[in-house]
């Protein structure tokens, strides 16, 4: 028994008529009437009654009428099924993501990658980008959102698309000879200014790359950085900042806190931005990361321009205040 007698079985009940059904199915009626016998005789089940006038269900055709339309209406939600999730619009996805992207842009990407496929079922992990990468590795996440800095060769097996480019600030106490500055002017901070400084890291264990990368910038504008201690989440440092403790580096995401007692000041070139990037396995054909990526990106574009429009208006601000 095939799919396709169960339609053509179906055809023949609704319409009553083999010469209707074969027009409906658009086959030839002797060729219909062939395999509902097949049928019938597959069943060892009489399943229609047929005379020159008229066809008609027997009892036991109508009983396998309504086994047809449910078996059908199965098979039909099952293919869509299947459909919607080769196409990347249902299922369910695993992802990861560094801890500094929910003060902004992760809410941004998750709700609107909800908005635009709800069947997605989204399993949401925090982890910093070390163990992004090996979970990628492993195949227990399929796209990571991590932070880069140094590059590694433990990444040549993975795919890797921009999200953001965010420049890096310096955080410093807001009584800071640095911070009253730049109250009075916008001008990027070199690095090179912090030479003197005694700097808070977060703890290594959740920034293993990004506390390498700062003390390779601190090297390149001349400078070794004296680390008084790393520990804790960035939150933490900040708050040690705020007390007036020392100074730490930080990537765009975290001006958002605006943190009592901490001045955010922007460093100036040569030093880079600091990467947010999608990743995942070379060998992952999950159908849905094309369009988490896209989705990402349009949502670290919107989150920029919104930004932008923030900072013109308190730059607007300041200057109207000095007049």
């Amino acid at each position: 028994m095939e799919l396709r007698h169960l339609r053509y079985f179906l055809a023949v009940a609704d319409e009553l008529s083999f010469r209707g059904a074969a027009e409906k199915l658009h086959v030839a009626q002797p060729s219909l009437s062939s395999q509902i016998r097949l049928l019938e005789e597959e069943m060892e089940v009489r399943l229609l009654e047929r005379d020159t006038h008229r066809v008609t269900l027997t009892p036991a055709g109508r009983s396998f009428l309504e086994s047809c339309r449910r078996t059908l209406r199965a098979v039909d939600d099952d293919t869509r099924t299947a459909q919607s999730i080769a196409r990347g619009e249902a299922g369910r996805i695993s992802i990861g993501f560094v801890a500094s992207l929910g003060l902004g842009l992760l809410p941004g990407i998750l709700r609107e990658y909800s908005r635009q496929f709800p069947k997605i079922e989204l399993e949401i992990n925090e982890m910093d980008s070390t163990q992004q990468i090996k979970a990628l590795q492993e195949h227990r996440l399929d796209l990571g959102l991590i932070g880069l800095g140094l590059s590694s060769d433990e990444m040549s097996d993975l795919r890797m698309a921009t999200v953001v480019e965010e420049k890096l600030y310096a955080a410093v106490p807001q009584d800071h000879p640095l911070a009253k500055a730049a109250r009075r002017s916008s001008r990027p901070l070199p690095l090179a200014r912090l030479a003197n400084e005694s700097f808070f890291f977060g703890a290594r264990s959740s920034a293993p790359v990004f506390n390498p990368w700062l003390v390779v910038l601190c090297h390149e504008a001349g400078f070794q950085p004296h680390i008084r201690q790393e520990a804790g989440q960035p939150i933490t440092v900040l708050n040690y900042v705020a007390a007036g403790l020392g100074v730490t580096i930080l990537p765009a995401q975290f001006c958002r806190l605006q943190m009592v007692g901490v001045t955010f000041i922007p460093l100036a070139a040569p030093v880079p931005s600091y990467r947010y990037s999608a990743a995942w396995s070379a060998n992952n054909r999950h159908p849905a990361v094309p369009h988490l990526v896209q989705v990402a990106q349009e949502a670290a574009r919107k989150l920029a321009r919104s930004d932008t429009a923030t900072d013109n208006k308190r730059t607007a601000t300041k200057q109207t205040g000095r007049r």
